[in-house]
Order: structure tokens, then sequence, then C-alpha cells
């Protein structure tokens, strides 16, 4: 059954790669990693294989029309398909899209407002996407960025603006870390979006780690005394085994 969009949400773009199965080429669906890029993972049926052959395509609807469009360059795929959702949402509003940005991947999204451009990566990432977490950081820091930025399409987005938005978050008290990492996501963001290269090297804040505390012997005692049995389990096994709270979760 063919499923359109509501105007209300985020048209969808998918990823495909043309596969050998059986001996036929087919399309096939595209398994995008944790960070975004394509490593030759496809779904075919309930698994997920890997293949090195064939081309992917991006794919996405026009009222009844199922449209495609090949991408030979891997690494932009990921980032055609972005666009191209970007410019259907704004066609869909009513705006009009340079055509020319979208096929290019060394230009600028043209026309695109800053606030819609935001709200679409953002559904793009909503948890099991990312870790709510996550999602919650990069929601602030980009509604943040939309409130203190001035210019409201992408391509007008300038190094003035991202320093202003550091400076606020010195401002609203942040510490150097704190604002180096929401900056960090306004430039992920944007080089999405094909604004690149903004900040120079000096702009970034500038940071020392914390030297994270080391509990001693005696506070490991007292803290396993006060545990309950299926608390002790589960802390012995964090302290045994190294391992973070994501990967203790999807320990078998």
């Amino acid at each position: 059954m063919k499923r359109h969009a509501s105007n209300t949400q985020t048209p969808r773009v998918n990823i495909l790669k043309k596969i050998k199965v059986d001996g036929a080429w087919k399309l096939m669906p595209a398994v995008l990693e944790p960070n975004g890029r394509l490593k030759d993972k496809v779904r075919i049926g309930g698994s997920i294989e890997i293949h090195s052959e064939g081309t992917y395509y991006i794919e996405w609807w026009e009222g009844p029309k199922r449209k495609r469009e090949a991408i030979p360059d891997r690494a932009r795929v990921p980032d055609l398909a972005n666009r191209k959702a970007l410019a259907l949402a704004a066609a869909r509003a009513g705006l009009e899209v340079g055509s020319d940005a979208i096929n290019r991947s060394e230009k600028v999204t043209q026309g695109i407002p800053l606030e819609l451009a935001i709200q679409h990566y953002l559904d793009d990432i909503k948890p099991p996407q990312r870790e709510p977490k996550t999602y919650a950081a990069y929601k602030y820091a980009l509604n943040v960025f939309r409130k203190s930025c001035a210019k409201s399409s992408i391509e007008h987005i300038a190094r003035a603006d991202l320093l202003q938005f550091i400076r606020g978050q010195y401002e609203s008290g942040c510490s150097a870390r704190t604002a180096y990492n929401r900056a960090n996501i306004v430039v992920q963001f944007l080089k999405l979006n094909g604004v690149k290269g903004l900040l120079h090297k000096r702009d970034w804040p500038e940071y020392v780690d914390a030297i994270r505390k080391i509990y001693e012997a005696d506070e490991l005692k007292t803290l396993f005394a006060a545990c309950l049995k299926h608390e002790r389990v589960r802390y012995l096994f964090f302290l045994l085994t190294g391992e973070r709270d994501k990967e203790v979760r999807f320990t078998a």
C-alpha cells in the first residue's frame, strides 16, 4: 500500500541501493551508520547484509508519482537525501528553492528557512535514532541558535552569527566545554545543509578536560556495603568490565 505524508509531516526521502540478489538487480533499503554515513549495508528481509556492488539511489514522492535519482558518489548520498527532503518541505510550504543547490554538493541549499531546516534535522535524529539525552541536547542548542540568529535563511548565515552564539553561551553562564559542545552541534547541522568552514581554529572555545575522580578502595567498600543484592551485581559489572551505561544495557 502506498502511503503519502500529510502536509504537517516532514517529506520522506528514502536511500536505496541497487544490488544483486539471487542473480537479479534489485533496489533494497540502505542502512545508515549511527554517524549518518553509508558503509554498503542494506536490509534484505529481516537481516542486514554488506553489498559493495551497485549504485545508490534517493527516492521520494511528488504527489502520486514516485521519483528516483542515482547518486554515484556514496559519500554524497546522505547529504543529497537531506537536501531533497528540505526542498520538498519548502515547496510544500510554498517557498521557492534553487534546484541547482540540490544537485550540486558544493552549494548551499537556497531559500530554506532556518526554522524549517532545524525542524527537519531534529525529526531525523529523534529517538531511537539518537539517545533521548543526546536528542534533548541537540534540540536545545539548535533552538537557542535559532533564537539568537537574526538570519532567516540557511544561506545567509555567516561566521559572525556563530561567534554571537558562542558569546551568548558564555554570557548565560556556560563553561567553555559546554559552549564548545553546543557550537559543534550547530556546526554539524550547518555542514549538513552545505554551510561549511565558517569558524576559524581560533574561534572555538578552549577548555581543559577535568580529571575524573577515581574511587578509593575504602569508598568502594562503603558503596557495596550499602547495596542491595541486585545493586551489588550491577555495580560490580560496571567496575569489572569498564563498560558504560549504554554498553551495559545491550550486554547479552
